[in-house]
């Protein structure tokens, strides 16, 4: 990370009042002597309430419309001067500055549970599958796209295994049903726990970490995510990013 996007990182920690201690005092002295992060904290400052109040598509539609304006009411290229010329590029270059760091507030406080899951959301492919590749009768439905086919089948099962907890846990999340699918996600790693295995379990924590996301339970979320950003190891490691984990912890509050 650049140390440009870990100044604006910190800043909307500050604007959050998320900062204590040495790094909120390091931060202010850093803002005193600093012109350049003084401004970007009052862009950022200013960005944030105009997502508030107007939201970023009618601040950046002000934007286009005050610069058409101008420029057609500007005198042909041939008479304009090259200081003008430079001072429009500037004042553009602001603009376009401002816009995004705008746009960055933007992701940061319009970011909804809903969002983060359909942005990290993707079907399972069975030929993706870490563990055991012998499935149930689940599987040809599955592949078919029949989510609610392997929903009902499931319910039919006497003794259900880890796989068919997997896949009746995956389509439910594809048919939208994310309460059925936090309860197979469950199962699936209570029946790992009792038969001391670790059976599609990687697998199952990501997508019980998405289901808790769908079903608008980001503070049931937060903790496994941020093990999985934490673990390199994951396979899923490269799905959690700083930036995920940020916005997500604002909507965990």
């Amino acid at each position: 990370m650049n140390e440009h996007f870990t100044n604006t990182d910190q800043l909307i920690q500050y604007l959050d009042g998320e900062l204590e201690g040495e790094a909120l005092t390091n931060l202010q002295q850093k803002i005193e002597t600093d012109k350049n992060l003084a401004a970007e904290l009052e862009n950022l400052r200013l960005a944030k309430i105009a997502v508030k109040t107007y939201g970023l598509k009618n601040t950046v539609r002000n934007i286009h419309t005050e610069m058409m304006k101008e420029l057609q009411t500007a005198a042909p290229a041939p008479v304009i001067g090259m200081r003008r010329i430079l001072q429009y590029s500037f004042r553009v270059a602001a603009m376009l500055v401002l816009v995004a760091g705008a746009a960055i507030v933007y992701q940061y406080y319009a970011a909804t549970p809903a969002q983060l899951y359909n942005d990290n959301f993707h079907s399972y492919n069975l030929r993706e599958s870490r563990g055991n590749n012998n499935y149930s009768k689940l599987e040809d439905l599955y592949k078919a796209g029949n989510y609610t086919a392997v929903m009902d089948q499931f319910k039919q099962l006497a003794a259900p295994t880890t796989e068919d907890y997997f896949l009746e846990g995956i389509a439910a999340l594809n048919a939208g049903n994310a309460s059925a699918a936090i309860q197979s996600f469950l199962a699936l790693q209570q029946l790992n726990k009792v038969a001391n295995t670790h059976l599609l379990e990687e697998d199952a924590t990501y997508y019980l970490a998405l289901a808790y996301l769908k079903n608008n339970e980001p503070a049931s979320a937060l903790p496994i995510f941020e093990k999985i950003h934490a673990d390199e190891g994951h396979p899923y490691h490269r799905n959690v990013s700083s930036w995920f984990l940020r916005k997500l912890r604002r909507l965990a509050k």
